[in-house]
């Protein structure tokens, strides 16, 4: 009995050390850090939106909001760190292909599993961690815009 639960017990670890090294967890790696104050905060309210133009039926708002991040050669064609490709039909395609890419700090440009970790929605805050908040060139997007893009955001993951 004693042996089988060891063999169990052994098994449990090897699976769980597995699952770990496979998620990029092992004890050489650094922990990803979180800039965005909503990230995993569980006092925050549920995401909400006031603004049209932020919803899968309608992106058109989010469309000209992104655009101007593609058309200051930032994150258009040739970007120096990531394209957003708006030719697509939705902004949801535009960025579906960024769910699979890091940003230069190793956190997902989109994060499907917790979208308010999406460095993509880092950036534009106010603490946008390591280097300058976006859009660089064009005004900072209000709070409200920032509500409404995390709330597309979750739309997306769901």
């Amino acid at each position: 009995m004693a042996y089988t639960s060891k063999r169990s017990m052994r098994f449990l670890l090897l699976a769980f050390g597995a699952l770990l090294v496979a998620c990029g967890e092992d004890a050489t790696s650094e922990p990803r850090l979180r800039n965005l104050v909503y990230c995993e905060n569980p006092e925050v309210p549920a995401v909400s939106c006031g603004l049209t133009g932020y919803s899968m039926s309608d992106d058109s708002a989010l469309r000209t909001k992104l655009e101007g991040c593609t058309a200051d050669g930032c994150h258009g064609m040739n970007a120096a760190t990531f394209e957003i490709d708006l030719a697509g039909p939705s902004v949801q395609s535009a960025l579906a292909p960024l769910s699979s890419t890091l940003a230069t700090n190793g956190d997902l440009i989109v994060d499907g599993f917790d979208p308010d970790c999406s460095n993509i929605l880092t950036k534009l805050t106010s603490d946008p961690g390591s280097g300058e908040r976006m859009p660089i060139l064009a005004p900072a997007w209000s709070n409200d815009e920032l509500d409404c893009f995390r709330s597309y955001l979750h739309d997306m993951s769901n």
